[in-house]
């Protein structure tokens, strides 16, 4: 069976858009990593974005992770001790959780 053009563009289509979410969740991890972007700026970015914003989407975990001085094991049990899953993401975390974890986390 031969694949029609538009489907062939309808794939590109997605696979373009899927390429473009994962840079922009890339680039929220990489600015925290690099200390230009807090913790707590990412929750306050991702209160105030809409439901389809990376910073709301990104797992907090992977931002726990690359915060200086903060491991593997020591993100994931804070995150634990807060009542919170590996794949909570960012804009998942209730308000009143937030404050303590990033001191946490700090």
């Amino acid at each position: 069976m031969a694949v029609t053009p538009a489907v062939v563009r309808s794939r590109l289509e997605t696979l373009a858009r899927i390429t473009a979410h994962r840079q922009a969740l890339q680039a929220v991890i990489d600015d925290v990593a690099a200390g230009r972007l807090s913790l707590v700026e990412v929750f306050r970015r991702a209160a105030a974005a809409d439901h389809d914003d990376a910073s709301r989407q990104v797992y907090l975990v992977k931002l726990a992770e690359v915060l200086p001085a903060i491991g593997k094991v020591r993100a994931r049990r804070v995150l634990a001790d807060h009542g919170l899953g590996e794949r909570t993401r960012v804009g998942d975390v209730p308000v009143a959780a937030q404050q303590p974890v990033c001191g946490a986390l700090s």
